[in-house]
């Protein structure tokens, strides 16, 4: 007759004491990386990230980029932008799906002088892509990565970002810049 072969087991989470608690412990609270729930979780997530950025990023490429520099969107079948006849200012997202068309097609440069802030996005939104995939292909996640970049400070410098981005469109609009 055949041993049965003995099944490791996991030992349970150790117990560490909280601080200022005295001498009550607690189970460390940190989820198992390759439990099936948390595997499925970021099987979702990064399922859902590629889609979403390789769709905006396929729909940008196919699009034929404006010679103006803005109104790509008008191919989407969306209607003219009215901000600079009503306001005599470009919206603050003008020339963002030219960019996006411009990047797509791996013309950077061109992209980053139609809107740098389209550009930048476009270059994210190809990084989440790829990120995205490689999750969904080893099952491991680049999140950690993502967490000390994201924060307040970021978060800060792309708005400030975006408003450069919506002057330096402004003055190309206005003739102010060549």
């Amino acid at each position: 007759m055949a041993e049965a072969e003995e099944v490791p087991t996991i030992p349970p989470a150790p117990r560490i004491p909280v601080p200022g608690a005295g001498s009550e412990t607690r189970a460390a609270q940190v989820p198992a990386a390759f439990e099936p729930a948390e595997v499925r979780r970021r099987f979702v997530a990064a399922a859902l990230a590629a889609g979403a950025s390789g769709g905006l990023l396929v729909v940008a490429w196919l699009l034929p980029p404006a010679s103006r520099g803005f109104g790509t969107h008008q191919a989407l079948g969306l209607p003219a932008c009215s901000w600079p006849a009503r306001f005599g200012v470009p919206c603050p997202s003008c020339g963002m799906t030219t960019a996006f068309a411009l990047a797509s097609k791996g013309r950077i440069v061109d992209s980053f002088t139609t809107q740098p802030m389209g550009c930048v996005l476009a270059i994210a939104a190809g990084m989440t892509f790829v990120a995205a995939i490689w999750t969904l292909a080893t099952g491991r996640t680049v999140w950690p990565v993502y967490e000390r970049l994201l924060g307040a400070r970021l978060a800060w410098f792309a708005g400030i970002a975006a408003l450069l981005a919506w002057g330096y469109k402004t003055a190309l609009m206005r003739g102010w810049m060549g």
